[in-house]
């Protein structure tokens, strides 16, 4: 972690700035790094790294079951880039749906898990992230959201 000066005001403080984690380890920083990227990507529009990150076969499927296949995701994510709605609905979300997440590592497979803070991980899981990794980086395949809060 890096440390960083401040001055606001005429008052000097310590902020920290973390130090940019390596998405291509097989690691749990580099999931969790990824998912943050993951989420920002589908918000502004960057489409070359949702591109990348999605397998030709992934599928997300939402809380009602409908299947969304990677091409509809990456048109979603052309269309709404960088909006204000986009932002806004994003951060009305995160609002209303305080969350934490967990990571699972077992040799090549990576499972992310969505779950509310408040409940815990094993009663209140939103949904998971399916990742493998191959060819030295982390690909999603599949996503799993439903209506638990």
């Amino acid at each position: 972690m890096v440390v960083v000066a401040a001055a606001v005001g005429g008052v000097r403080g310590s902020v920290a700035v973390a130090a940019p984690v390596d998405e291509t380890a097989r690691t749990e920083a580099a999931l969790r790094a990824i998912v943050e990227h993951w989420g920002a990507a589908e918000r502004d529009g960057d489409v070359g790294y949702l591109a990348q990150l999605l397998v030709p076969e992934y599928r997300s499927i939402d809380g009602t079951g409908t299947a969304h296949a990677r091409a509809g995701i990456l048109e979603h994510a052309r269309a709404n880039a960088g909006t204000a709605d986009a932002r806004k609905a994003v951060e009305a979300f995160k609002r209303a749906h305080p969350t934490a997440v967990a990571v699972t590592i077992h040799g090549t497979l990576g499972v992310v898990s969505y779950f509310n803070p408040q409940r815990g991980v094993d009663h209140s899981v939103r949904g998971s992230d399916i990742l493998i990794y191959e060819a030295n980086r982390w690909h999603a395949v599949y996503s799993l959201h439903n209506a638990v809060d």
